[in-house]
């Protein structure tokens, strides 16, 4: 498995991920609705933007298996209001369910931290529907901490209870 950085040619393989990601991940945790409902065209778009518009001490890296893009994690400054200047975001990270267990998560999310460091972050966080416990899990044990943060995120027309994590850089 190999990280790079991700290109607008790689938007669509991305926004494959997303979906696909959320499709294996969240049954039982988001609505069956909604996740049936998820388009790899919007999501292309989406990313499209994000990659093509990028944003200072920000990016998107892509975790590539055998020649096919299996993940993504996308990283930048915190997006929390009570968050200081000095502080990170990872702000998305997927893997198709057969990355799974692999390594190639920790690899992803290790890349990032490392370009979050460089850029003069001291400190990362990250959210997670509080009842992802494979993924808290996975952050747990790269050393993340749960800070005692949650919301109720209802932009999709159901609440979904998050919790914030941190680590030290």
């Amino acid at each position: 498995m190999a990280v790079r950085p991700a290109t607008l040619e790689d938007a669509l393989s991305v926004a494959e991920v997303h979906v696909r990601s959320w499709q294996e991940a969240y049954p039982g945790q988001v609505p069956q609705w909604f996740l049936d409902g998820l388009s790899v065209e919007n999501r292309h778009h989406a990313w499209t933007e994000m990659i093509g518009s990028p944003i200072a001490n920000a990016g998107v890296l892509v975790l590539e298996d055998q020649g096919m893009l299996v993940g993504f994690v996308g990283f930048g400054p915190s997006r929390d209001s009570d968050a200081s200047p000095e502080t990170g975001e990872i702000g998305s990270i997927y893997l198709r369910a057969s990355a799974w267990g692999r390594g190639g998560g920790r690899l992803l999310m290790d890349s990032a931290l490392d370009i979050l460091r460089g850029s003069g972050f001291n400190l990362a966080t990250l959210w997670v529907l509080d009842t992802n416990i494979r993924t808290r899990h996975f952050y747990e044990a790269g050393g993340w901490v749960t800070d005692g943060t949650e919301v109720v995120d209802d932009r999709r027309g159901f609440p979904l209870r998050e919790v914030r994590y941190r680590r030290t850089l």
